[in-house]
């Protein structure tokens, strides 16, 4: 970047004063100014008032469309009115209890019935908790120690989930060996020593690492969808090579369905055909909420039953609260099969339109993902994996942060990586609007890419 401040960067804090002033504010009291990592961005991020439906209003009163919808989790965008209302009613009975509660028992049987590997679960406060504690009981269940994931998976914010989230070239290893590594300074040696890496959609590489592996693999956990390195889809083979390669060695196969929950009634798994032993949930199962889950076999979900003589410790103050559960149970009925497909299609025209700008702005560009999830690259090269992802992302430099800012300003919100996601509050106009803003938005920034990133140009 130069010394002096981007153009780009002056027209976004020009469109967003207030903003601004809210994150100075925040800085005496974050460090950095926010209190999430993954909802920052430079130079600041925009503050929102309120929202409804697909639309959020920020600080200074623009009205963006909502393509991120809190990292995917609000299925039926903001403040449904089935959700409002059990919210409303549930909050004056109370929040929390720490006892059973019928809807905690009727939201669970709702999923049961629609996920094909789930024949019991056990709600938790987030996703994260809910791959934590199944890989704690793949241990329990198996006796060994160490966890297969995915290159560039991410599952949650614990330094195994991370192991591997970025992998970088120079520290990547081979691709048939990929090296563990550590994403930041936190890590400590053991967790590295205790994860074997996989390279995502290499059927025979996978195959050969389970096998090698297999004494000491307690689990091999998967997202059907690469959801942090740009919405890349695992592909049928692959995931029946994991199923098949585990269950030949007594190995759990986890399937981190956190986001991928979403693209089917019964998840990606009923897609694909391919069960696990075990399935992680969280985003849309809360209603808006704070939510996560771990389902799976009724003989390994027995681990965590407190009639065992030594269960899986889970203990955890707000997992399954009344709330949560009243507002998960009303936004799951309202998300029926008809309505995946509804926002799946809206998902698919939003990657045919972004293509199209691409090809008629003149840059290198494509919006990758499967469902209603989607992600934009600033690469033509067909993306395989998470290393392709990360290449181009690298190669891109600072023009996709660029162009999440523009498009700010033109109306649309996604995530800083350029992910975006439909909901059941969105139509075919508002997807068309977003389309619009990408061509907007590249109009404005081609003659910044022309002089700084011109390999980026057909």
């Amino acid at each position: 970047m130069p010394d002096t401040e981007h153009p780009l960067i002056t027209r976004y804090r020009e469109f967003s004063p207030s903003s601004q002033t809210i994150a100075e504010r925040a800085r005496s009291v974050f460090p950095g100014g926010d209190t999430r990592s993954s909802a920052h961005y430079g130079p600041y991020p925009l503050a929102i008032e309120h929202a409804r439906g697909a639309v959020l209003t920020d600080a200074d009163g623009h009205e963006l469309l909502d393509f991120m919808n809190n990292f995917t989790s609000l299925i039926h965008g903001h403040a449904h009115p089935g959700v409002v209302t059990a919210v409303r009613e549930q909050v004056g009975r109370g929040s929390a209890y720490a006892a059973p509660s019928t809807s905690q028992i009727e939201l669970a049987e709702l999923i049961a019935d629609r996920v094909p590997s789930i024949e019991q679960l056990r709600f938790t406060s987030s996703g994260t908790e809910g791959t934590l504690m199944a890989i704690r009981a793949a241990r329990a269940a198996t006796g060994r120690q160490k966890l297969m994931k995915m290159e560039g998976g991410y599952h949650g914010s614990y330094e195994q989930a991370e192991v591997s989230l970025a992998p970088l070239p120079g520290l990547r290893g081979e691709l048939s060996a990929p090296i563990s590594t550590a994403f930041d300074a936190s890590f400590p040696d053991s967790v590295l020593a205790d994860t074997v890496i996989c390279p995502y959609n290499e059927p025979q590489l996978a195959r050969n690492l389970i096998d090698a592996h297999a004494n000491e693999l307690a689990a091999v956990i998967v997202e059907p969808i690469l959801g942090s390195m740009g919405m890349l889809a695992a592909t049928t083979e692959f995931l029946q090579t994991l199923r098949d390669a585990t269950q030949r060695h007594g190995i759990i196969l986890i399937f981190d369905e956190v986001i991928t929950l979403r693209v089917n009634s019964g998840g990606a798994q009923a897609t694909h055909g391919v069960t696990p032993d075990m399935t992680c949930m969280g985003k849309i199962i809360g209603g808006g909420l704070p939510v996560g889950g771990v389902g799976g076999r009724q003989e390994l979900m027995q681990l965590f039953s407190p009639d065992q003589e030594q269960p899986v410790m889970h203990a955890s103050t707000f997992s399954g609260n009344a709330l949560t559960m009243t507002a998960g149970l009303a936004a799951m009925q309202a998300y029926t099969a008809s309505e995946a497909q509804r926002i799946n299609d809206l998902g698919s025209r939003l990657r045919e339109g972004f293509n199209q700008v691409f090809q008629q702005a003149g840059v290198r560009g494509q919006a990758t993902g499967t469902g209603s999830l989607s992600n934009l690259h600033f690469t033509d090269r067909f993306l395989h994996d998470a290393r392709d992802s990360l290449d181009g992302m690298i190669a891109a430099g600072h023009i996709p942060s660029l162009l999440h800012l523009t498009m700010l300003r033109h109306g649309v919100m996604s995530a800083t990586r350029l992910m975006f996601c439909t909901s059941t509050a969105m139509d075919e106009s508002t997807v068309d609007r977003a389309v619009t803003a990408l061509a907007e938005s590249l109009s404005e920034m081609r003659p910044f890419i022309e002089s700084e990133r011109p390999e980026l140009l057909i």
